[in-house]
This record gives structure tokens, sequence and C-alpha cells, in this order.
């Protein structure tokens, strides 16, 4: 279903902390025109943590409509309980997405049993497939590759999406899970620095948040990485470092914001707590971008 780069969108809000749909289709009309092989919303960039549920509807909503079916659009389904991600997924699918992705989102941690219940659950009653989303750094959760292989197992899993510390894990986790999982199931990885060596690996998508607000250089590195051009990535990779040491720091959701403003979109203040990085990041920021558009 999904190609080689995955686009994930931030959420636009309004002043008043509303979902502003007009920010958000102008985002997914850039991220489709610069060749992005798919969208995603209400991911981690996407802040859906942050939203209640009729804010992701009106997000999945928007975002199918601007898209109007040039390329597949995923749509996040993280939430605490179960019923609540049940929920979520019924949202999605009226509103006309390809698939759902769901993270172990809890406030306790999830066992690998649990994670297991949750996955088999949601995707006998998902009616649109469902990508499997492994981030332990956020969720807590640290699944083996064996663990997920049985995830990627149940019916009604489309993909799954890992990630690795660093290019030497990504690639042996990539070669362990596409031997792994059945035929059919797409094996990607996230991380807006290490996603182009799982493409180069094999991978089949590269999933990044950046990409969402930036995609032409993402856009350029996933070509390369597809075409195994390792130089060119690695040229790019080292080009776009400055950006994706930022986001690794200070998170994608943050960066957003700032990175938006290159392209002329004002995404809107974030959620309280969250503020705005401070002065000399946001220096950073936009010396980052200048270079990775020169």
């Amino acid at each position: 279903m999904l190609g080689p780069l995955a686009a994930y969108l931030p959420t636009p809000r309004t002043p008043d902390g509303g979902v502003a749909p007009d920010v958000l289709a102008a985002l997914a009309d850039a991220a489709v025109g610069a060749g992005v092989d798919g969208v995603a919303v209400l991911g981690s960039t996407g802040g859906f943590a942050y939203l209640d549920g009729g804010d992701r509807a009106r997000v999945a909503r928007a975002t199918v409509e601007a898209v109007a079916g040039r390329v597949p659009v995923v749509c996040g389904i993280g939430a605490l309980t179960t019923a609540d991600v049940l929920g979520h997924a019924e949202a999605a699918r009226v509103a006309g997405v390809d698939a759902v992705l769901l993270p172990t989102t809890s406030y306790l941690p999830l066992t690998a049993a649990e994670a297991r219940v949750l996955y088999r659950d949601v995707a006998a009653a998902a009616e649109v497939p469902l990508w499997v989303y492994h981030n332990p750094r956020t969720t807590g959760l640290d699944l083996t590759v064996d663990e997920l292989v049985d995830i990627a197992s149940l019916p009604g899993v489309g993909g799954l999406k890992d990630r690795g510390l660093d290019a030497d894990d990504v690639r042996t986790r990539c070669a362990a899970l596409r031997a792994g999982v059945p035929e059919g199931v797409e094996v990607g990885f996230s991380g807006d620095a290490l996603g182009a060596q799982a493409l180069l690996a094999g991978a089949r998508t590269w999933h990044s948040g950046l990409a969402g607000v930036l995609p032409g250089p993402w856009v350029a590195t996933a070509a390369a990485a597809v075409a195994g051009d390792r130089a060119q990535v690695d040229a790019w990779t080292a080009r776009l470092a400055p950006l994706t040491d930022l986001g690794a720091r200070w998170g994608a959701m943050r960066l957003a914001g700032l990175v938006a403003r290159h392209v002329g979109l004002d995404l809107g203040p974030l959620p309280a707590p969250l503020l705005e990085p401070p002065a000399d990041v946001r220096a950073a920021v936009d010396a980052a971008v200048e270079s990775a558009l020169a």
C-alpha cells in the first residue's frame, strides 16, 4: 500500500487551539506535490495525544479530502484504552482513510503480552489495514524482532513501523523482519535521519515526520535510497543532519512550526503546556532549513 516515503503531517491549530483544516490541506497538498508516496496524520508529529476524538476526526476528514486519492492516507489511532482506540479506528474509517496506525500508547508501559492482545483486538475489528507502530523511546515498550513478527502475523495487520538505534541496528532489524513477517505485510522504519538506511536495506517505507513540513529533501533522499545510490544518500543525510539532530533532541512536533514558516505556513500555537523552543534553537532551525533547501 505504501511506497518509499510516508510524510507525517503536523496538526495545525487555530489561535484558540482548534484544528486549522485549511492549513492542514495545504500541508497535504505540498507533500503530495513534492512526490511523497503516502500521507500520515495523527502520529507523534501530529500530536495525536493532545487531541480529542472530534478534532481527530476533523483531521482525518480534512486530509482525505485534500489528498483526494492521489496517495494513501494513514491515520494514527493511539489511545490509552482499547475502547478508545476502537472508536478512533471507526472514525478514521468513516473519514475514508486507507489504513490506521497504532502505537502502544499508555501511562503504565504495556507488556509484550498486553501489546499483542491490543493489536489482535484492534486488527480484528478495524475494517481497514492496521499498521503496527513500535516506538520504544516514547511508549516504554521495547519489542523484540520475534515479538514484532508474531504481532505482524495477526489477521488484519498490513504493515509495521519499526525503528533502530543506529544504522547497523536498522539494517539488522530490517533484514530479520523482512525474513520473518508474512508475505504482504509491509516493513517500514521511522526516523528522520535513519529511515533511508532502512530503504537501502530493503524496507518498503520510510516514515518521516519532518517530511511532512519540508518534503523535498526527504523525497530526494528516499529516491536515492530506492535507486541504491548510497553515496547520494550519505550526501543528503549529512546535509540534513543539523535539522534531524535538532528533531531528535526537541521532537518533530516542536520543530514543525519553525520549519513550516520557511514554506509560508503558520501552524499556530503548540498545545499547552508545550512551548516553542528557545531563541538559539529557533536560529539553529532557520540555518538548518536554509542549508537543506540550498
